[in-house]
C-alpha cells in the first residue's frame, strides 16, 4: 500500500473509530507489563516504553519511507507550538498513569486517567474548537458517573494520593489530546500547501514517544545494563503493543474526532484494565463492574445516536 493510499484510509471516519477502539484495547493491557516489570522503578518502565516504542516506530517509518529529515522539519515548522506541548504533556501522562497503577491498581488508575474526557469537553467548550453535541454531553456525564462509582467515594477509604495523581494524569491527557486535535485541524486547513506524502500519524507518535526517553534516561540509565533476557522480551512487548501500535492507532482516531464522538471510544481502555484486574489481580469490586457498565453505555449512546 502506498503512503497516499494509507493516508486516504486513515481519513475515513469508520477507520478512525475502529482505530480508536483497538487503541483502547491495546493500551488497556499496559498494567500487565508494569506488573511483569515491577522489579524496576516507574522511571525505568517509562524509559523502556519510550526506547522500544521509538525503535518499532522508526522501523515502521523506514519501511513506509516516512523517515525523512525534510519531512520532520516541515512538521516542526508548521506545528512547533503544539509539538512542544505534546513533548511536555505526554511524559507527564505516562509517568502519572504508571505511578497510579502501582498505587491503586489497573482499573482504578485507568478510569481516573479517562477523566480526560471531562477535561477535554471543558476545553472544547471554552475554546469553541469543536461543536459539542447534546449526545456527547450525555455520554460524558454517564462516563463520569461510572468513574465516580468505581472510585467509591462514599466509603471514605479511597487513597487521596491516588485520586490526585489520577486526576492530574487525566488533565494532562486532555491537554495532550487537545494539542493533537489542534495539529490535525491545522493540517486539514493547509492540506493544499503540504508537499510531503509521509505518514504524519506515525511521526506524531514517534515524536511523543521520544520524550518518554529524554526526561527519564538520567534516572534509569543503569537499569538498561541490568535488564534480563526475559525482562527484555517484556519491554519489547511494552514498546510494541500498548505503545507503538496503540499510540499510532489513537492518532488515526483523534484525527476525525468531532466534539469527542470518536475519542470516547478510547474509554474501552479502562474496561480492558478492569478485565485484567479480575483475571490477574483477582481483586475486583462490584462497583468497578457497575461503573464500567456506565462507561460502556456512554460509548454505546455515542455510536447509536451520533449523526
Amino acid at each position: 500500500m502506498t503512503i497516499e493510499n494509507l493516508n486516504e484510509a486513515h481519513s475515513n471516519p469508520t477507520i478512525s473509530k475502529i482505530s480508536m477502539f483497538l487503541s483502547g484495547i491495546f493500551m488497556g493491557n499496559v498494567g500487565i507489563f508494569i506488573s511483569l516489570l515491577s522489579s524496576y522503578s516507574i522511571y525505568s518502565i517509562v524509559l523502556f516504553r519510550g526506547i522500544f516504542g521509538a525503535a518499532f516506530l522508526t522501523i515502521f517509518m523506514l519501511i513506509t519511507r516516512s523517515f525523512s529529515i525534510s519531512f520532520f522539519k516541515e512538521c516542526f515548522k508548521m506545528h512547533w507550538k503544539y509539538l512542544i506541548i505534546i513533548a511536555i504533556s505526554n511524559p507527564l501522562v505516562v509517568f502519572l498513569y504508571f505511578w497510579n497503577i502501582t498505587l491503586t491498581g489497573y482499573a482504578f488508575a485507568a478510569f481516573l486517567l479517562y477523566t480526560s474526557g471531562i477535561f477535554l469537553l471543558i476545553l472544547l467548550v471554552i475554546t469553541k474548537e469543536d461543536k459539542v453535541s447534546k449526545i456527547n454531553f450525555i455520554s460524558f456525564i454517564l462516563a463520569s458517573v461510572g468513574i465516580s462509582i468505581i472510585m467509591e467515594f462514599w466509603t471514605g477509604q479511597i487513597l487521596i494520593l491516588g485520586i490526585v495523581v489520577g486526576l492530574f494524569s487525566g488533565f494532562s491527557l486532555a491537554i495532550l489530546i487537545f494539542s493533537k486535535k489542534k495539529i490535525y485541524k491545522i493540517r486539514s486547513k493547509t492540506q493544499s500547501i503540504i508537499h510531503s506524502n509521509e505518514n504524519f500519524d506515525a511521526f506524531l507518535t514517534l515524536w511523543s514517544t521520544l520524550f518518554l526517553i529524554f526526561p527519564f534516561l538520567p534516572f534509569s540509565i543503569t537499569d538498561l545494563f541490568r535488564i534480563t533476557i526475559l525482562d527484555l522480551i517484556y519491554a519489547l512487548m511494552l514498546g510494541l503493543i500498548p505503545t507503538a501500535l496503540a499510540f499510532t492507532l489513537y492518532n488515526v482516531g483523534v484525527k476525525k474526532d468531532k466534539g469527542g464522538n470518536i475519542i470516547i471510544l478510547s474509554y474501552f481502555e479502562p474496561v480492558m484494565a478492569t478485565i485484567n484486574t479480575a483475571i490477574f489481580l483477582k481483586n475486583l469490586s462490584i462497583f468497578t463492574i457497575i461503573g464500567g457498565f456506565f462507561v460502556l453505555l456512554a460509548n454505546y449512546i455515542t455510536l447509536k445516536y451520533l449523526k
